[in-house]
């Protein structure tokens, strides 16, 4: 028996299944024989063994902490209180979601103030010639091009999702090419758009207020103010997006529903000081008794004129979008009868939102509608209203 024991030890492959048939055998045959008890011991202390090596492995893979999402947000296209509010409410979501933010400044901004200082960390200006760009105005071929550079970046960085307010069309389909280009596992780095909306395709998801909606907001402002009645004059850029199109849109609806009220031409004008001479030259030449601008700077070049013109003595009515600080300063002063607002702080918390719920493979929502109102010296500081002109009150 001890040498057939010893045969079999010597022959036995160093397999699982070898031992397994071994184990079996041993106890069925021979349970109580004094000579195989220590071969019997050995194979329990070798299983015994196995199952700790195993455990310690699984603990140990189990332990280790998973690296947190990294995810990108571009410069905004407007650098002011709209910008600041967006940053804010993505460093909040970030922070609840334990993903980590990057904050890439795609071209200097009008106020280091809007610099992000609470994002993980921030990526500076991909910009070629950054001090010559931080003493002049960008082209917007250049600002178009210093956001596609930006996002080219931010993946450089590991970015596993990107969010920005795209300058125009062509600038997003770039970094929605850029994205693509960065896949490394056969998927495609989420793209969210803020606060605009343009028809290109393999966009994630469009977090932006309704356009037309807004727009027929402020046209029934100004048909309030003017009680129905008078000439209104439009200025703003030019309808680069679907949203400004729409704004437009939702606008004449409503004022062509009041007979007595004629609209002028619109006025093209793409920055403060362009939109300035516009309504200069609109009052010059008609009768106006309403101005609305399509958007921030529009709206603050048309309350420059106006400004001047109420020392003169000539009333006119001033609708604007946005929430800049020299906006609602002037809002409390009456220059602007009515400012149409939208919630910046939830398009950057949402965008957040939609780029974990991507990453996690869950639901995605194509299109967000964010909330926009009507805001006035009688209702600016409501607590609401407050939480959208001021998000650090959130």
């Amino acid at each position: 028996m001890k040498g057939s024991s010893n045969y079999r030890v010597q022959h036995i492959r160093p397999n699982k299944r070898a031992l397994r048939d071994m184990a079996k055998k041993s106890q069925a045959t021979l349970p109580a024989c004094p000579e195989f008890r220590p071969f019997k011991a050995l194979l329990h202390a070798a299983a015994a063994c196995c199952l700790f090596i195993c455990a310690a492995c699984g603990i140990a893979e189990a332990d280790k902490p998973a690296l947190p999402a990294r995810i990108a947000l571009i410069t905004p296209a407007g650098t002011g209180e709209l910008a600041e509010a967006i940053r804010l409410g993505a460093e909040a979501a970030a922070k609840e979601r334990g993903a980590q933010l990057i904050t890439v400044e795609a071209y200097p901004v009008d106020d280091t103030s809007h610099t992000s200082s609470n994002a993980d960390y921030a990526v500076g200006l991909p910009f070629a010639n950054r001090t010559d760009a931080a003493g002049r105005g960008l082209t917007r071929s250049e600002r178009e091009q210093a956001q596609v550079q930006a996002a080219a970046l931010a993946l450089q960085q590991g970015a596993a999702a990107i969010l920005v307010d795209p300058l125009s069309e062509q600038a997003l389909g770039d970094i929605v090419r850029e994205a693509e280009l960065s896949s490394t596992d056969g998927g495609i780095v989420p793209v969210i758009v803020l606060n605009d909306e343009f028809p290109v395709k393999g966009i994630t998801s469009v977090i932006s207020m309704d356009n037309l909606e807004a727009g027929r907001q402020a046209g029934e402002a100004m048909a309030e103010l003017l009680q129905g009645q008078g000439h209104v004059a439009l200025v703003g850029p030019d309808p680069t997006s679907a949203g400004l199109v729409n704004r437009e849109q939702g606008i004449r609806e409503v004022l062509m529903s009041y007979p007595a009220i004629e609209v002028a031409p619109k006025s093209v004008c793409n920055n403060r000081e362009a939109c300035w001479q516009a309504v200069k030259q609109q009052l010059d030449q008609s009768e106006i008794k309403g101005v609305i601008a399509l958007q921030e700077q529009a709206s603050l070049g048309a309350a420059d004129e106006l400004n001047r013109r109420r020392a003169e003595g000539r009333r006119v009515s001033i609708v604007g979008f946005g929430s800049e600080q020299q906006q609602l300063e002037q809002l409390q002063e009456d220059v602007f009868q009515r400012l149409i607002v939208q919630n910046g702080y939830s398009a950057g918390y949402l965008g957040i939102n939609q780029a974990f719920a991507k990453l996690q493979h869950k639901q995605v929502q194509a299109r967000v509608v964010l909330e926009t109102k009507v805001v006035s010296t009688d209702n600016m500081f409501w607590m609401d209203n407050q939480k959208l002109l001021f998000p650090f009150v959130q």
